[in-house]
């Protein structure tokens, strides 16, 4: 963005810019040079890169944690039943739904009738 800026800030002083695109390997003098520069100093680990930023960072933590999320659990007791699991009942979704719901005390349709929790059926 600094060069942005300088490149608006020119402009605005009346300087006329000019921007050319210069294909790599064209046989311009110096350009195989330039180019195995440019690719030593990226290969080159000792230059420190910049500080991560805090949206990098959420970002990379944010797909790793997907990553590991989308994985199903292998472990033998996710497979088996045990009281206070689900229900095992013969119905359709729904059905195990709103049993379920009304279990837990979630149920959207209840209402208060003399200070206790009703539910129409």
């Amino acid at each position: 963005m600094n060069i942005l800026n300088k490149l608006k800030s020119l402009s605005t002083n009346h300087y006329r810019i000019h921007l050319q695109w210069i294909p790599s390997h064209v046989n311009i003098q110096g350009n195989k040079i330039a180019d195995a520069l440019s690719k030593a100093g990226a290969d080159d680990a000792s230059v420190p890169s910049a500080p991560l930023t805090y949206l990098e960072l959420f970002s990379r933590a944010k797909s790793r944690i997907k990553t590991i999320w989308l994985i199903p659990p292998e472990h033998h007791w996710y497979q088996g039943s045990r009281p206070g699991g689900c229900l095992s009942i013969d119905c359709s979704r729904r059905d195990q739904t709103t049993l379920t719901r009304f279990l837990s005390g979630h149920i959207r349709s209840l209402t208060f009738s003399d200070n206790s929790k009703c539910f129409e059926i």
